[in-house]
């Protein structure tokens, strides 16, 4: 055996391999490099390059508090003191009413006066949405003049018939639905735009309609919940289409509440 030879071999080999690895490591750092590296282009010039319009918000909220509740289980008094109406309690923590007498939705008796004087605690909720094609309407529990969005202890689901009257609700509550620590500051609505463009969520040619503040579930403890300030922001694309995100207005995180909203849907 040339050992010579051999030893040329292995050097050459190890040669190879040593390029390799440097190779690995640099092309590994140097892409972490530019993972970190920021993005110093301003979020409105971004949206100028890309076409993507922002109208006019209403005055920022800097500041709010998180806030907790607990699950509303319903009584035997307060569900006695409904009137035209019968209560069905698939669970303790949510009555399902029909009306005895379908009620009328007119200009002077509007849904949400009806919803005030029908449903228990009714000045909690405030409107969300209005489904024309299955005749239904959603509306949730609010805090601090704020909706809480797509939880399932904390909304009321209204039905009515093809003559615009009311024939019953679905209705879940929280108690005790409050503040619970010191405010905290805000990210600004374009700190928010600046975080669904870094996700990639906006796109080109679209229309940022609406930034309004509310609150999502951030954690549920059995009985008690807690939820954080969160921007919900309106995207209007060049077809049309309507798409929405929700943005955790402390931490900026982009919040995916679809396993909610699915629920909502459903029921």
């Amino acid at each position: 055996m040339d050992w010579s030879k051999t030893k040329t071999i292995f050097i050459i080999v190890f040669s190879i391999l040593n390029v390799f690895l440097l190779s690995l490591y640099l092309n590994r750092y140097n892409a972490s490099q530019q993972i970190d590296k920021p993005n110093d282009t301003p979020i409105e010039e971004k949206l100028i390059l890309d076409n993507i319009k922002v109208l006019a918000t209403n005055d920022e909220i800097k500041e709010a508090s998180y806030v907790s509740g607990t699950v509303h289980n319903f009584s035997q008094e307060e569900i006695e003191e409904l009137s035209n109406q019968t209560i069905e309690i698939p669970a303790k923590d949510k009555i399902i009413s029909t009306f005895d007498e379908p009620i009328k939705v007119t200009d002077e008796n509007t849904l949400e006066k009806i919803v005030h004087e029908q449903v228990i605690n009714g000045a909690a909720y405030g409107l969300w949405k209005i489904d024309e094609e299955n005749k239904t309407a959603i509306l949730f529990q609010q805090v601090n003049k704020r909706l809480v969005y797509y939880n399932s202890n904390a909304k009321l689901l209204v039905r009515w018939n093809e003559e615009n009257e009311l024939i019953g609700y679905e209705q879940t509550i929280l108690d005790d639905l409050e503040n619970f620590n010191m405010s905290q500051k805000l990210l600004s609505h374009m700190q928010v735009i600046n975080k669904l463009y870094d996700n990639s969520l906006l796109k080109p040619d679209s229309m940022i309609k609406e930034i309004k503040l509310g609150y999502s579930t951030l954690a549920q403890l059995t009985e008690t919940q807690v939820f954080a300030p969160t921007w919900h922001i309106l995207v209007e694309l060049l077809d049309g289409t309507i798409e929405e995100y929700f943005v955790n207005a402390v931490e900026g995180r982009v919040v995916d509440i679809q396993k909610e909203k699915e629920q909502t849907a459903v029921e």
